[in-house]
């Protein structure tokens, strides 16, 4: 079971190879092979941007930013979503370079929101839209200016809520402990299923993450048919279920988990892996059971 400002028409390169046709594809660190021609950055301080050459599977594509100065806590959105996820800095000639490690939506007409601190701590926000079905022009404007006073009352305030909120972080089961054991290697059936437990079904837990503060670590989540979630391997789907146990859960919702049978079937993902994701990216439902 399994799972964007002016551009120029350059295009870009990333060794990856592809996931299952039931997963967006999985990548590591961005990376571009082909000179960037810094002229093409149009506005001063302004920055490019374009969908990456390679496809995943279900259509998904990398996004890559480029600026001419550089930018700390480049973060990006997709469509309407409310969740900034953050983009990593890699090498590029003559310009600072940021792009996602995961696959995002890249049909034409889809829209982002990209926003980074200058080094004089202003923010700059710009809207982004994909116009052409490659990912080759992506339309960029900018829509927002914050001022430095303005960035670091939100940074703190950010940072006194997190101090103050309450800790999932606390709880194990019978299943947890057996898949922190089985850790590379594979458990029983090499299944998802697997880790599934005989505990009882305890709740739902619904897109955006609804729901989220009964869920505790030790507790097994199915997600449903049709379901998916952003994690660090990607846009994590699944067109049948998929069972993964909670390691450990923040109210912010990113949630370290285990599961097995995470490569559409094949042998290389048919052993218990950690990774993480954040529940309140969850697109579909997911029940919650209890990891006994």
């Amino acid at each position: 079971m399994k799972k964007v400002l002016l551009v120029s028409a350059f295009t870009l390169s990333a060794s990856i190879s592809l996931a299952s046709p039931t997963h967006s594809q999985e990548t590591g660190s961005p990376k571009n092979d082909r000179p960037i021609d810094e002229e093409k950055i149009q506005e001063e301080n302004g920055i490019l941007a374009r969908m990456g050459e390679t496809e995943s599977s279900s259509g998904y594509r990398q996004l890559f930013i480029y600026s001419k100065e550089k930018l700390t806590g480049v973060q990006f959105k997709i469509g309407q979503s409310e969740n900034w996820s953050g983009l990593s800095e890699f090498t590029a000639p003559d310009v600072k370079a940021y792009g996602s490690k995961s696959f995002v939506p890249a049909a034409k007409n889809q829209k982002f929101k990209v926003r980074g601190i200058r080094p004089d701590g202003t923010r700059v926000t710009y809207a982004l839209a994909n116009e052409t079905e490659d990912g080759s022009v992506v339309r960029a404007e900018k829509v927002g200016e914050e001022s430095k006073e303005a960035v670091d009352r939100e940074l703190a305030a950010a940072r006194k809520a997190q101090e103050l909120q309450p800790s999932f972080n606390e709880g194990s089961s019978r299943v947890l402990s057996r898949a922190q054991a089985s850790l590379g290697r594979t458990l029983g059936s090499g299944d998802c299923s697997a880790l599934r437990g005989s505990g009882p079904a305890l709740g739902t837990i619904g897109t955006g993450g609804a729901g989220i503060q009964n869920l505790m670590p030790g507790q097994v989540l199915r997600l449903s048919p049709g379901s998916g979630l952003y994690s660090d391997r990607g846009f994590f789907s699944t067109s049948v279920g998929h069972y993964l146990v909670v390691e450990s859960i923040q109210p912010d919702g990113q949630m370290t988990f285990l599961d097995q049978n995470w490569a559409g079937g094949s042998s290389a993902g048919r052993t218990v892996r950690r990774a993480t994701a954040n529940l309140r990216t969850l697109r579909g439902s997911a029940t919650i059971y209890s990891g006994q």
